[in-house]
C-alpha cells in the first residue's frame, strides 16, 4: 500500500553550513539525528555534534584517553545506554 500526502503551500528553508560555522571539515562521511535531537557528522577531520546552533568538534588527540581514537569517521551509532 503506497500513501500519498501532497503538501502545497510548505515554504522549506536550507542552511548551509561550513567552516566558518565551526564545522570540522566539508566532506561528510556519515550523519545521524540521535534520540535526543542532535545531528552527529562524521567527517575526514572528526565527529560533529550539532545542535541547531552550533558545533561541538571531537577530535582524535594522543594526550588525551578519552578521546576518540580515529580522525576519519565513517560510520555513526547511537548507543542507548545512558548511565
Amino acid at each position: 500500500m503506497i500513501l500519498y500526502a501532497p503538501v502545497y503551500g510548505q515554504e522549506l528553508n536550507f542552511f548551509h553550513y561550513g567552516l566558518t560555522d565551526g564545522i570540522s571539515q566539508q566532506t561528510i562521511r556519515c550523519i545521524e539525528k540521535d534520540s535526543r535531537g542532535f545531528i552527529w557528522i562524521g567527517t575526514q577531520d572528526g565527529l560533529n555534534k550539532f545542535d541547531g546552533h552550533s558545533f561541538k568538534v571531537f577530535r582524535h588527540s594522543d594526550k588525551d584517553t578519552l578521546a576518540i581514537k580515529g580522525k576519519f569517521i565513517n560510520d555513526i551509532l547511537e548507543n542507548h545506554y545512558y548511565p
